[in-house]
């Protein structure tokens, strides 16, 4: 599983808190893959790296679509995750036509909320929050149910 953070400066806490998300959805340990993190993107990776089939970028739409971009071929899961804006526009969706790639349902903006109110430590998403109530779903279905599938 590869999750990155496509958005200007990432607080360290907000990186722990993410790592601890990702362990209640998935039920896998991260960490932070300093030699492909910048102040404009977290990468982080699971351990063991092929434990989940998932590709999971979140973000600002243009410097997501920007990354996927640029970074496609990179991309080894077959099942691509994307949760940021307007992702019906985002043109890097035709270079991933060899995987499964999810976006949020209506394709256009996505709410965020104040972490705290749902009792997380970072900005989280309508679509973050449903992973975590559905969490105890196997992988395929998690996404069928809760994303579009392009």
């Amino acid at each position: 599983m590869t999750y990155l953070i496509c958005k200007n400066d990432v607080k360290k806490q907000e990186v722990e808190e993410r790592r601890k998300y990702i362990y209640d959805v998935f039920r896998i340990y991260t960490f932070v893959d300093t030699k492909n993190s910048n102040e404009n993107l977290i990468v982080l990776r699971s351990m063991p790296s092929t434990e989940i089939d998932l590709f999971l970028i979140i973000g600002h739409n243009k410097a997501t679509d920007n990354y996927l971009n640029e970074h496609y071929k990179e991309i080894r899961e077959n099942n691509v995750l994307i949760i940021a804006c307007y992702t019906k526009y985002f043109s890097s969706i035709s270079l991933l036509k060899n995987k499964k790639v999810y976006t949020p349902q209506n394709g256009e903006i996505i709410k965020t909320y104040f972490g705290e109110d749902y009792g997380f430590k970072f900005d989280v998403t309508d679509e973050e929050i449903l992973l975590y109530r559905k969490r105890k779903m196997n992988l395929e279905k998690l996404l069928d149910k809760i994303f579009r599938r392009n």
